[in-house]
């Protein structure tokens, strides 16, 4: 097995997406009512920092399998949590009913999030793909 050495410039293909998603993410959570922000927003942030640590996590095992299931949890839990926030209506201070995201937001966000589950399905083939491959001369 090659030696693998830790790049912080390079943090990967995965980790980079879901760093780019909570940067961009982080000023829309932030705009929401002072409830929404402390209750479904703190657990799309908690989740998405999940996902963060978990892709670090596999880059930094080896791509363990596992952890990338655990991933890909992750990331189905997160969608999840986004269609929540895209439903649920709040009275602004104007009166106005609104939601707490726009059409352009929701469709932005889950843009990225299905971006990140194509990149964290390669991954997961492509280990499968590696592992059965190194076991088939070894088989009697």
């Amino acid at each position: 097995m090659p030696e693998f050495k830790y790049d912080a410039k390079n943090p990967g293909p995965c980790c980079q997406k879901i760093d780019d998603m909570i940067c961009w993410a982080r000023p829309i959570v932030e705009r929401w009512p002072s409830f929404h922000k402390r209750s479904l927003g703190v657990d799309i942030m908690q989740e998405m920092y999940t996902m963060l640590r978990l892709a670090t996590k596999a880059r930094l095992k080896y791509m363990n399998k596992s952890t990338l299931g655990d991933l890909d949890t992750s990331k189905a839990v997160l969608d999840v949590l986004i269609q929540q926030a895209n439903k649920t209506v709040f009275t602004a201070k104007n009166g106005q009913e609104r939601r707490l995201l726009t059409d352009q937001s929701y469709g932005v966000w889950s843009g990225k999030i299905a971006e990140i589950g194509a990149l964290i399905g390669g991954w997961i083939n492509s280990v499968s793909g590696r592992k059965s491959s190194d076991h088939k001369g070894n088989v009697p």
